[in-house]
């Protein structure tokens, strides 16, 4: 018979893996709507944290529940903390890709020697983590965990809020770049907190792991809901070819998405349309997807290319 922390860990447990999935599902769908090289840097992200959480976390509780009462205390203490040590390599990946994300959102770029600085010296410091607690029991060696988590989790965030603050590139803009450094900040001193005020329990790695979470799952959310996404800029207005009614009565595009189109053809984001046509910017979302179901592209690169190859023209875009 399950106890109330084991539904509590499963139902937490379930939760994690809707948000690490949701979190790259909804940076994927941005990527095909926008390829651009931070929203890539995001999905690694991701992609590690997720790693990391279901590796070096939720493996000490798979651990305990399929062999934990069956080995040898000691055996039982060595596993679990090789498991945690493994672990790290994807939460170091984590945290460059995350201060990769910020330069290429702010559009500073890092020094070549960034990425093997970087690596070189976590992957040291793991190494010589890895060395002070070779010897000790998993209760022994979780405090050096968490000093060495805390430390980098809450630096490495810093650097990130700054690099996010100091850039001046429109997308995102000022005010998101803002807020995505309050979710980097926030995202770090949340687990640091716990695992500074919190004793070792089930409790804190479930707390931990919780917000691990939480932390790519609302970055993730922010950028696809609420954060000013611009395309591709282009340097003029793109001309709307010959021809375009018949592509618009073929794909049985409607007058608004008609003017949908032409706004991304001139190189406006979903915002600057939604201002412009007085309409809400999820509505605008709506018609720019069903625009894409109906003409079968899957982002705006296609869309122009698509209506840049009907022919060269001026004629602008008429509703019937």
């Amino acid at each position: 018979m399950y106890g109330r922390t084991e539904f509590i860990s499963l139902g937490i447990f379930i939760f994690s893996a809707a948000m690490a999935a949701g979190s790259i599902l909804l940076v994927t769908r941005l990527l095909e709507e926008y390829p651009l090289p931070f929203l890539r840097s995001l999905f690694y992200h991701n992609l590690f944290i997720s790693a990391f959480g279901f590796y070096g976390i939720w493996g000490q509780f798979i651990i305990f529940a399929l062999a934990g009462s069956r080995l040898d205390p000691a055996l039982y203490s060595t596993v679990s903390v090789l498991s945690l040590l493994l672990g790290l390599p994807f939460l170091v990946f984590g945290w460059m890709m995350l201060i990769r994300f910020s330069a290429e959102a702010s559009g500073i770029r890092l020094r070549g020697y960034f990425t093997l600085v970087f690596l070189v010296v976590n992957f040291g410091l793991i190494a010589g983590l890895g060395l002070m607690i070779r010897e000790m029991e998993f209760s022994a060696a979780l405090p050096l965990f968490r000093y060495y988590y805390v430390a980098a989790a809450l630096l490495f965030a810093l650097m990130s809020v700054l690099i996010l603050l100091r850039g001046d590139s429109s997308s995102p803009g000022r005010m998101d770049r803002v807020r995505l450094a309050v979710l980097i900040a926030g995202g770090a001193v949340a687990p640091s907190l716990i695992l500074i005020l919190v004793p070792h329990s089930a409790w804190m790695a479930l707390a931990f792991v919780f917000l691990l979470f939480a932390e790519i799952t609302l970055i993730s959310f922010y950028l696809s809901y609420r954060a000013d996404m611009k395309p591709v800029t282009v340097p003029d207005p793109l001309p709307l070819p010959r021809g375009i009614e018949d592509f618009i009565r073929k794909n049985e595009i409607s007058p608004r998405e008609a003017e949908v189109i032409a706004e991304i053809c001139n190189g406006l984001s979903n915002q600057e349309i939604a201002d412009k046509l007085f309409i809400s910017l999820q509505t605008v979302k709506d018609h720019t997807s069903r625009i894409y179901m109906k003409t079968n592209v899957r982002n705006r690169m296609q869309l122009m290319a698509l209506v840049r190859g009907m022919g060269v023209g001026n004629q602008s875009v008429q509703h019937h």
